[in-house]
């Protein structure tokens, strides 16, 4: 779990449960690692752990889990740990980790950020360099004493079994379904238009509430320039909406932004008014009815616009 500001942030019981086993794990067991690394898809032949860290620091961005440091065919490796049982990721949760991984890797070290979570959750998944399900992790502890195997093994399996008696984070397979559909769609879309955008990849799971895709791209955009389509915003206004965001941004880039905008456009604060966003209106689309290739087609056409006046413009 992880959170900007100056101290870490309170957890579940089950989540601090679950960050003591690993950390303990990955000191205390010198094949834990390897086991690790192997279940995550990281080549990382004869990695010797040297430090274990709980709750490291992101460079000021927040708190991270654990963080393994070690060595390995001669090179500092870095893992960056993230675990989740079923709370929702923070905010940039994902971003947060690749941008310190990027600060370690300046300095000549192999880094990967690993998310250590049930089979399925989704959050950001996708966004880490690799993961391993929570499932796989009890069958990675060993030890000589069956005793104390079956205990800390017993951990993953309560947290697991406390996940699934709460009902928290149930994926939702309409949403997932619609989410499917419509990143086929919007790839098809651009490329019959010559739109050069660039889609979030598809998620193992999704739940109710994902109702943003985010981020989508143009080549060449700074990394505080995106769009975000939220496929519906409330009850009320029965209408979905495209955000073009700029933040971290400047107050005269913020005012710039203000000053461009067309009649159409609704302009607003971003981050608590650290950044600033252009939004159009457009038709919602919610799972229970399915993908709406129309309600698509003006997001999509929404995207392009609010790109190509960002490009003439900011």
């Amino acid at each position: 779990m992880t959170g900007a500001g100056d101290a870490p942030p309170r957890k579940a019981a089950q989540e601090v449960e679950i960050d003591r086993l690993l950390a303990e794990e990955f000191a205390c067991d010198p094949g834990f690692a390897a086991r690790f690394c192997a279940a995550a898809g990281l080549d990382l032949p004869g990695f010797a752990v040297e430090t274990v860290t709980p709750e490291p620091s992101l460079g000021g961005a927040g708190y991270g889990d654990l963080m393994v440091a070690g060595r390995a065919g001669g090179r500092d490796v870095v893992l960056l740990i993230e675990d989740k049982i079923s709370a929702a990721p923070a905010t940039r949760q994902a971003a947060r980790y690749a941008a310190h991984a990027a600060r370690l890797r300046a300095g000549g070290a192999r880094v990967s950020t690993v998310l250590v979570a049930p089979a399925g959750y989704g959050g950001e998944r996708a966004r880490y360099d690799a993961a391993v399900d929570l499932e796989t992790v009890a069958g990675l502890i060993h030890a000589d004493n069956p005793a104390r195997q079956a205990w800390r093994r017993g951990i993953v399996a309560r947290a697991l079994e406390r996940r699934r008696a709460t009902g928290i984070q149930v994926p939702d397979p309409a949403m997932h379904a619609l989410r499917t559909a419509y990143l086929a769609y919007a790839r098809a879309w651009c490329a019959d238009r010559g739109v050069a955008l660039t889609f979030p990849q598809l998620n193992e799971s999704y739940y109710d509430g994902d109702s943003w895709i985010e981020p989508v791209r143009a080549p060449g955009w700074p990394p505080e320039r995106r769009l975000r389509h939220r496929l519906w915003t409330t009850q009320a206004a029965r209408a979905g909406q495209v955000d073009l965001i700029v933040s971290p941004a400047e107050p005269h880039r913020r005012a710039r932004v203000t000053a461009a905008a067309e009649p159409d456009m609704i302009i607003d604060g971003f981050s608590r008014g650290r950044g600033v966003q252009a939004s159009l209106r457009v038709p919602e689309m919610r799972q229970a009815a399915g993908f709406d290739r129309e309600a698509a087609e003006a997001a999509l056409a929404a995207m392009a616009r609010l790109a190509d006046w960002a490009e003439a413009r900011l």
